[in-house]
């Protein structure tokens, strides 16, 4: 393969001090005021309604792709290989989401926002990949292989016309081998074993998700349309994955970077770093529902690495997805 965050932490920064979504780097809390209790609980319901309707379409990926997938060998076309990049891969009925960290990623420890790095350290952000959307699995029973078409809906990377296809064979029902259909690559893929049991994905446009509180700015997405989504979450047995991409002005600044990687784009002393950090405020973000020391909703691995150890939602939130009921067939 070439979501909801309801005020996870995002009010105040470990320095102190009121932060911009940018600061923070995450999705921020609800819109602030005295809402009544019935009337937050409302609009966190029909919240998940529009996400789970939105995600509710013809079933396009066999069962057997369901759960959370870790990739354990790249070899790309020069014959180099790669088998320490941490990449995994949620499918669902119909949704998908990808995060790709390199192994030689700093930690950032210390650092609590995008405002604290300086413009190597954002630029090693930018080696990270990940994306979000919909997936269609062609082909079947007498075909040698399956042919898997990721049609990301959000890129952590520059955009691109290059198309995500792979050629699919399972060796076992929990490893599948992905060669490139429009690149030449191999890929091999191992689910994990906790990724089984409940399934479901949620998918919210931008108003939905400034609706309900999962994005700090209603204007900064006011153009971008009702059918652009901006927020993916979704659940795989004990394992989740959420998605929120960058504001449509970052994003649109982005474009004029094509045949570029993010890094170099960032590492550009042409870019301001300010514009840079709104390219890099895109996260992508994997996590357990539930830990043996009780912890619920606790993010393990992300594109905004301050986001690791915590949890990924309030417990409000985290209740509310707890009763989620499985949102895809």
């Amino acid at each position: 393969m070439a979501s909801l965050m309801i005020s996870p932490d995002g009010a105040m920064s470990a320095r102190g001090g009121a932060m911009s979504a940018a600061q923070a780097g995450s999705i921020p809390a609800a819109p602030e005021g005295s809402m009544p209790a019935a009337q937050a609980d409302a609009l966190l319901q029909l919240a998940l309604e529009q996400g789970t309707a939105a995600s509710r379409a013809p079933t396009t990926v066999p069962a057997a792709y369901r759960g959370l997938w870790r990739r354990t060998l790249l070899v790309s076309g020069d014959g180099s290989r790669d088998e320490d990049t941490r990449v995994f891969w949620m499918q669902t009925a119909r949704l998908h989401i990808d995060i790709r960290v390199p192994a030689s990623r700093s930690s950032y420890v210390g650092a609590g926002s995008l405002d604290e790095l300086t413009r190597d350290e954002l630029a090693g952000l930018g080696e990270q990949m990940g994306f979000a959307g919909i997936t269609v699995v062609e082909g079947g029973p007498g075909m040698t292989s399956e042919s898997c078409t990721w049609h990301r809906q959000i890129d952590y990377s520059v955009p691109s016309e290059a198309k995500d296809i792979g050629a699919m064979r399972f060796e076992t029902p929990n490893i599948v081998l992905e060669d490139g259909i429009e690149a030449v690559y191999h890929e091999r893929w191992e689910r994990e074993a906790n990724s089984a049991g409940i399934v479901w994905a949620l998918r919210f446009s931008p108003q939905q998700a400034y609706a309900a509180g999962l994005l700090s700015s209603g204007a900064a997405w006011q153009d971008a349309g009702d059918a652009a989504p901006a927020v993916f979450v979704a659940r795989c047995g004990n394992r989740f994955m959420l998605a929120r991409t960058r504001s449509p002005d970052a994003q649109a600044a982005l474009v004029a970077q094509r045949g570029r990687s993010l890094a170099q784009a960032v590492r550009d002393p042409a870019v301001s770093i300010e514009l840079a950090r709104t390219w890099l405020d895109f996260e992508i973000s994997l996590g357990e529902v539930y830990r043996p020391d009780g912890a619920r909703w606790i993010v393990s691995l992300s594109t905004l690495p301050w986001r690791e150890g915590q949890a990924a939602f309030d417990p409000h939130t985290g209740a509310a997805l707890d009763a989620l009921p499985p949102s895809e067939p």
